[in-house]
């Protein structure tokens, strides 16, 4: 056993240090942040000491209903567009949902009836990849995303804009999907001499594969309002607040116009692509050569649920990610998969900036 893993580690001499960096960087990092809540901690008992305490409402108690109703009529009166756009997005909501639920028992029928859905774009290419590769490509990922920012914040002090947190956040997280597409692009051709056609890029028929999205999405609704009602039920009973995730923070706190329309164009188009080139494209076909479809679907979507969000949104966002899996495996093109991403992200995006803007 031992002698295996000292063949594995002067076989992979770089990802073995690879590997060390990131641990290193990563425990300095936890020590850092130990450090820093002890300290907010005194600072807490201080002002609980100094202060009287104020007892927050309820994010969704019977005054903030309240509050959210009055809020709409001072709306329709000061800003009757908006209030005209807020109740057609409430419309759109509804019909999407009739469609999804047609469309869902359209489904089930064929499903009963054994006739499958035929949406193939192109045939699958075999990947000469595999989990091996993932793992490094990841590590390169993990190595670049800490050395980025570390030599960054020698710069700082050069460059304003770099001060600006949400910037940084949003800035690295796009140079780094950067990196990790050209990675991959590297370890696909060069390393295995294949096509980028091999993880689903192609030109083939996209308004079909836009249109497969679609329906597909559509057909997603009803599901992801269900689970979203359940969790939102669970969670009040259980009167557990979850976290804000980042990106959302950028959303409601930036005043920047500049960096919300690049928050935005990140979060909205190029995220998602970067995404499903690696999740869908790379790791799935991966994971599909060693275990099969519907494990490889499994896993690829709890990894891409996990790494988006906290333990609240991790069953919406993973039943999301059995979407992307099943159509990128019907089609053999990322064209839906990336469609359906930004679609829901979009849609996301312009209800953050609802609840920013209008606080409903």
């Amino acid at each position: 056993m031992l002698g295996k893993i000292r063949e594995l580690i002067v076989n992979n001499k770089l990802y073995f240090w690879l590997v060390v960096f990131i641990l290193v960087i990563n425990l300095l990092v936890f020590v850092d942040r130990k450090v820093q809540e002890a300290g907010e901690k005194k600072e807490a008992a201080v002002r609980v000491e100094e202060e009287p305490a104020q007892e927050k409402p309820a994010m969704f108690g019977e005054e903030d209903a309240e509050a959210r109703q009055e809020k709409l009529e001072k709306l329709a009166k000061e800003n009757p567009v908006l209030y005209m756009f807020l109740a057609l997005l409430n419309l759109t909501i509804i019909f999407m949902l009739l469609v999804g639920i047609g469309l869902d028992v359209y489904f089930l029928v064929r499903f009963v009836k054994k006739r499958p859905v035929d949406i193939r774009i192109r045939q699958q290419e075999d990947p000469k990849w595999g989990i091996g590769d993932v793992v490094r490509v990841t590590l390169l990922f993990l190595a670049f995303g800490y050395v980025f920012v570390i030599v960054q914040s020698f710069f700082a002090g050069l460059f304003p804009i770099l001060r600006n947190e949400n910037f940084r956040m949003i800035f690295n997280t796009a140079m780094m999907n950067v990196v990790g597409i050209s990675v991959i692009v590297y370890f696909i051709t060069r390393k295995h001499g294949q096509d980028i056609e091999a993880i689903g890029i192609t030109g083939k028929r996209v308004l079909g594969g836009i249109f497969y999205a679609v329906i597909g999405y559509l057909a997603l609704v009803p599901v992801l309002i269900l689970i979203m009602v359940g969790t939102f039920l669970v969670t009040k009973w259980l009167a557990y607040k979850p976290p804000v995730q980042p990106i959302v923070q950028v959303f409601m706190e930036e005043k920047e116009t500049a960096i919300l329309w690049l928050s935005t164009l990140f979060a909205a188009v190029f995220g998602p692509i970067a995404e499903e080139i690696f999740f869908r494209g790379f790791m799935y076909k991966a994971i599909k050569k060693s275990i099969g479809i519907f494990w490889a679907m499994v896993i690829t979507s709890a990894i891409f649920s996990f790494l988006h969000t906290h333990i609240v949104g991790f069953l919406p966002i993973m039943v999301l990610g059995m979407l992307l899996a099943y159509l990128y495996e019907k089609t053999g093109s990322l064209v839906p998969s990336m469609t359906v991403h930004i679609i829901h992200n979009v849609g996301m995006v312009i209800l953050v900036f609802l609840i920013r803007n209008i606080g409903v």
